[in-house]
């Protein structure tokens, strides 16, 4: 095992808390615990109220820690983690939501995984639930931009026994950001991930970005699992949902007019069931979506 991290020492893990200091310490603790060395693991708190406390762990733990003075969003705090790891001489980095559960032998894999695979840039494992761990999450993610980017995962909700046996899954157009794992090299052609879309849909554009301007390929194996937790939907997870897809659809040329009426029918619908808060995260995607500058 030491020998092998002893050939790993250019991954770097990258954790991102914003109040979820539970989840962090038992995804950290859990690394720590397969010996996966500490000075390969780095956790950023997004200026949340778990600061203090993560900052003792960190301290207590002896694993690389930042602490943002403001939270910027998903890509924001992970830009921040992977600029201190490339100082540290990293070559490959590996972003972790915190409720993610994962191996370190998965992680061995994905690593050999791409460090053999030369054209593929961003990989990542078949994602399942943490309480039904045969039921799938996602096996690699799709987008629709007919459909104004609307966004599917391939086999989702779908248990494992029925889905037929295979591997890399190339034909897909992101990796979800929950367990992705990239190449130092893709960052000098496309550059780090974009911090104006603060919640969703930064690793599908970030994704979409290697695609379109580069050669690298993308993929998802699915023979290797993690684990996540399904999460609540509200008015915050609609307003970026919406905003960002429309944000997409003026940058790849995706049918704008198809999200616009989609989410108009929703804030319609949120509006007559007096839910005025989801009704107005709908018509404010829309229109910061529509009219902010990109």
């Amino acid at each position: 095992m030491e020998k092998y991290f002893n050939a790993m020492n250019d991954l770097a893990i990258i954790i991102l808390n914003y109040n979820s200091f539970d989840d962090t310490c038992r995804e950290a603790e859990s690394l720590l615990n397969e010996n996966f060395p500490k000075e390969s693991l780095y956790i950023i708190d997004n200026h949340s109220s778990d600061k203090q406390k993560i900052e003792n762990f960190g301290y207590q733990k002896e694993i690389n820690t930042i602490l943002s003075d403001h939270n910027g969003g998903y890509a924001f705090g992970n830009n921040l983690a992977i600029k201190k790891a490339l100082q540290d001489g990293k070559n490959y980095f590996l972003l972790l939501n915190p409720d993610i559960e994962i191996s370190v032998d998965t992680i061995e894999k994905l690593y050999a995984d791409l460090k053999r695979l030369k054209d593929v840039g961003i990989i990542g494992p078949r994602i399942c639930y943490r309480n039904d761990r045969n039921i799938i999450f996602s096996d690699g993610g799709l987008l629709f931009p007919e459909k104004g980017f609307m966004g599917d995962h391939i086999n989702y909700e779908r248990p494992k026994t029925n889905v037929r046996p295979s591997d890399y899954n190339y034909n897909i157009n992101y990796v979800d950001g929950s367990t992705l794992m990239f190449k130092k090299e893709i960052l000098n052609e496309i550059g780090l991930m974009n911090e104006d879309f603060f919640m969703y849909y930064e690793e599908s554009e970030w994704c979409l970005r290697l695609l379109k301007n580069t050669n690298w390929k993308i993929a998802v194996n699915t023979q290797y699992e993690a684990y996540n937790l399904s999460s609540n939907k509200g008015s915050f997870y609609e307003y970026y949902m919406t905003r960002n897809r429309i944000w997409l659809c003026r940058m790849y040329n995706g049918n704008t007019k198809y999200v616009t009426k989609e989410r108009w029918k929703l804030a319609r619908r949120a509006f007559k069931k007096r839910n005025f808060s989801l009704a107005k995260a709908y018509v404010k995607g829309i229109f910061d979506g529509l009219y902010s500058k990109l």
